[in-house]
């Protein structure tokens, strides 16, 4: 249960100590999560609870009977596994926006994780756990592994893109184009945010197999890995250069970013085999003693600060 879920339900009459006792012993017998037992002794309502879910997250919610009439062609922009890792089930979509119902919203990985693995701009919505487990159970059933509809990739040109080829080096990257959709750029900030947190000094991204990974190192060592989308690495790898490039004749390039009190600039190179390395490098002056670029047109959402003038990367 959602840590103040019991209180609100208490304090709104809805959730008896008799009641709770009904639902504890039927939990005991049958085992499952607490709204599990709840629902099933109807100890209150669907609707009961997840009204009162809203009141905990400050979330949209969704019922059982919308997520049973999920698009498919949404469901299946998450894979199966990713969705029972995550505990997500994407329910509709409306261009790059996509719909996802979850238990956990404070999860601190799931909306980087959502980003990175569809590509769209993600808008969640809280549901409880035992409707999202039997949603989730009927999906897979409907939809076997193998047999989910092949969803578009969103790409820079919006055309669908192709995740079993390994790209050569991306056009945009030899270009340095500036890709700015917004899915891709969210998910830079994310990646770069995650980064700074974990104290990495460089991050490795490219293909690998029939897909794509993300590492990060600290002190010559591998810290942390997890696997992204192939489709994303070209307008990532763009975004990436376009920031980072030099902008007047005695640049040196590179992104100065400040966040949790931690200054770095990152440096970005990408090889010939389609591998992309960020330098993080501390950046020990203030800005009173560093002359900086500042490289921003407009101020976008975001919780990574350029500290030559304040904005949100």
């Amino acid at each position: 249960m959602a840590p103040g879920l019991g209180e609100i339900l208490a304090e709104s009459g809805d959730l008896t100590l008799r009641r709770l006792r009904k639902a504890s012993d039927w939990r005991r017998l049958h085992g499952g999560t607490i709204d599990r037992a709840l629902l099933a002794t109807g100890a209150v309502t669907e609707e009961t609870l997840l009204d009162a879910l809203e009141r905990v997250t400050g979330l949209p919610s969704v019922s059982k009977d919308r997520l049973a009439a999920a698009n498919p062609e949404a469901v299946a922009l998450l894979p199966a596994e990713t969705r029972r890792r995550l505990r997500a089930l994407p329910f509709d979509r409306h261009g790059d926006v996509l719909h996802v119902a979850v238990v956990d919203p404070g999860n601190p990985v799931l909306e980087t994780g959502l980003v990175a693995s569809t590509g769209c701009v993600i808008h969640l919505h809280v549901t409880a756990d035992p409707i999202l487990e039997d949603v989730l159970s009927n999906w897979e059933l409907a939809m076997p592994r193998g047999a989910e509809p092949t969803a578009p990739a969103v790409s820079p040109a919006g055309a669908s893109a192709a995740a079993t080829t390994p790209p050569p080096v991306p056009a945009a990257v030899r270009a340095g184009l500036a890709v700015e959709l917004d899915p891709f750029a969210r998910l830079a900030r994310s990646l770069l945010a995650d980064a700074i947190d974990e104290g990495a000094e460089a991050v490795e991204i490219g293909t690998e197999g029939r897909g794509a990974q993300l590492r990060t190192y600290s002190g010559g060592i591998a810290r942390s890995s997890r696997p992204i989308p192939l489709q994303v690495l070209e307008p990532l790898f763009a975004w990436f250069l376009a920031r980072t490039r030099p902008t007047a004749p005695f640049d040196d390039g590179g992104l100065v970013l400040e966040r949790s009190g931690r200054r770095v600039r990152v440096e970005v190179s990408v090889n010939t085999t389609g591998t992309a390395w960020l330098v993080l490098q501390p950046v020990p002056c203030s800005p009173a003693d560093q002359t900086e670029i500042c490289i921003h047109t407009e101020a976008t959402d975001g919780d990574v600060f350029c500290p030559s003038c304040g904005a949100p990367l």
